[in-house]
C-alpha cells in the first residue's frame, strides 16, 4: 500500500507541475498578446500620423495647383482680350483701307 501512495503521490506531483506549466505559459502567452497589441497600437499611431501629414501636403499641393491654374487662366483670359483687340483693330484699319467705316467697340458694351 505504500507503494500505492508514492506512486499516487508522484502523479499527483507531475499533475500539478503540468497544471502550474500551463499556468505559466498561459500568463506568458497573455503577457505576449499585450505586447504585440501595444505595439500595433504604436504602429497605428504612428500610420495615422503619417496619413494625416500625407494629407496635408496634398491639400496644399491642391490649393498651389488651383492658384497657379487660376492664374493660368486669368492670363490666358487677358491674351485672348488683348488677340480680340488686335483683331477689331486690324479690321478697322483694312476697313477704312477700302472706304468702309467700321465703327470702335465702345467699353460699356453699347
Amino acid at each position: 500500500m505504500k507503494e500505492w501512495r508514492q506512486t499516487i503521490a508522484v502523479i499527483c506531483t507531475v499533475v500539478l507541475t503540468v497544471a502550474a506549466l500551463a499556468a505559466y505559459m498561459q500568463f506568458e502567452l497573455a503577457a505576449m498578446r499585450a505586447d504585440m497589441n501595444a505595439q500595433n497600437a504604436a504602429m497605428r499611431a504612428d500610420m495615422n500620423a503619417q496619413h494625416a501629414a500625407m494629407n496635408a501636403e496634398h491639400t496644399g499641393i491642391r490649393a498651389d495647383m488651383n492658384a497657379q491654374f487660376a492664374a493660368m487662366h486669368a492670363e490666358h483670359a487677358a491674351i485672348r482680350e488683348q488677340l480680340n483687340s488686335m483683331d477689331r483693330r486690324t479690321a478697322r484699319i483694312e476697313g477704312h483701307l477700302f472706304g468702309i467705316e467700321i465703327p470702335a467697340d465702345r467699353a460699356d458694351g453699347e
